[in-house]
C-alpha cells in the first residue's frame, strides 16, 4: 500500500488535515491490524460507501448522543427551508449505536478514498461545506468485550451548518416535514434513517427521541394541503437534479410556501401535538 497516498487523502478530511499525530495513530493501527473501519450511525447506514468488506451491526460509541444538530441548505433542504441532518456530540452519559464497515488488506486505500469522495467538503455558492470533523474513535463490539477504532463524523461547531440554538422536536418536526434539496427531501432522509434502525435493531440513547420525531414529522406533513402533500410525494420519486430542479421551479404554482407558512402556526398541529405528548407522559 502507498502509505504516503493514503496520508495525502486523510488529510482531505476536516479535523485530520492539520492533525499529523492523529493521522500517524489510524496509519499505524492500518499497518498493524491490515484494515480500516468507519462507524456509521446516520445516512452512511443507508448509503454507504464502495469497498467494504464486512459490515458489524451492533455496535457502540461511548460518550457521544447523537442528534440533527447540522443544518442543511444544499442537499436535503434550501436557504429559505433548512433541512436538519444526524450528528455526533460529546455527552458523557450518552451512548450510540450503529454499525462499523471495515476493508481489509489491498482494498484499504480505496475504500478511504470512497469515503473522502462522499465526506470531503466542497464548495456551494462559495460556502465550505465543513458540516462535519472526522475523528478516530474506540468503538466496542457487539460482544461487549473486544474493541476496534474507527473513524467517524463528529458534528463540527464552529461550521456554518452547525445548528446552534437546540430545537424543540415539534420545532425539528416542522423543519423536516417541508424542507427539500437536490438529494430529495428531509423526510425522505428521516424515513430512510428510521427503516434501517428498525433492520439493524439499534436501540440506544436516542432511539426514542427519533421514533417520537418521526411521528411528530408524519402528523405535520398530514397537516398540510393536498397539493402539498402530493407535491412532496412527487419530489420523493425522483430520480435526477434536472428532475428535482424543475419540480422546485413549480413549487410557487401550487402555493405551497404559503401553505408551510400558515401551518406552522396552525392551532390543529399544536393541539395534536400536545394530546399525542399527554398521551405518552400518561402511558
Amino acid at each position: 500500500m502507498d502509505y504516503l497516498e493514503l496520508d495525502q487523502n486523510l488529510k482531505l478530511l476536516n479535523g485530520l488535515h492539520d492533525d499529523i499525530t492523529k493521522r500517524n495513530d489510524i496509519i499505524s493501527y492500518i499497518k498493524q491490524n491490515n484494515k480500516i473501519s468507519i462507524f456509521a450511525y446516520g445516512s452512511l447506514l443507508w448509503n454507504p460507501i464502495g469497498h467494504i468488506d464486512k459490515i458489524i451491526p451492533d455496535c457502540t460509541l461511548h460518550e457521544y448522543k447523537k442528534g440533527f444538530f447540522c443544518e442543511d441548505f444544499v442537499y436535503r433542504g434550501t436557504t429559505d427551508f433548512k433541512g436538519l441532518t444526524m450528528g455526533l456530540e460529546k455527552d458523557s452519559n450518552a451512548y450510540v449505536h450503529g454499525a462499523l464497515f471495515s476493508s481489509n488488506n489491498n482494498k484499504i486505500l480505496s475504500f478511504i478514498k470512497s469515503f473522502v469522495k462522499r465526506e470531503t467538503p466542497i464548495d456551494f455558492n462559495k460556502t465550505i461545506m465543513d458540516i462535519y470533523t472526522y475523528d478516530f474513535v474506540k468503538i466496542i463490539l457487539p460482544d461487549r468485550i473486544n474493541v476496534e477504532y474507527a473513524l467517524t463524523c463528529v458534528v463540527n461547531t464552529n461550521s456554518l451548518f452547525y445548528l446552534n440554538n437546540k430545537l424543540t422536536l415539534e420545532e425539528q418536526s416542522i423543519r423536516i416535514g417541508q424542507a427539500y434539496g437536490i438529494n430529495g427531501t428531509n423526510f425522505q432522509y428521516l424515513d430512510k434513517l428510521i427503516n434501517m434502525y428498525q433492520q439493524l435493531n439499534i436501540q440506544d440513547s436516542f432511539t426514542k427521541i427519533l421514533e417520537n420525531l418521526y411521528s411528530k414529522v408524519l402528523l405535520y406533513r398530514q397537516s398540510l394541503s393536498m397539493n402539498a402533500q402530493k407535491w412532496f410525494q412527487i419530489y420523493d420519486q425522483l430520480q435526477t437534479l434536472e428532475q428535482r430542479n424543475e419540480a422546485a421551479k413549480q413549487l410557487s404554482s401550487i402555493e405551497c410556501i404559503s401553505t408551510f407558512q400558515s401551518f406552522i402556526y396552525r392551532s390543529i398541529y399544536y393541539e395534536e401535538i400536545n394530546k399525542q405528548s399527554n398521551q405518552l407522559t400518561s402511558n
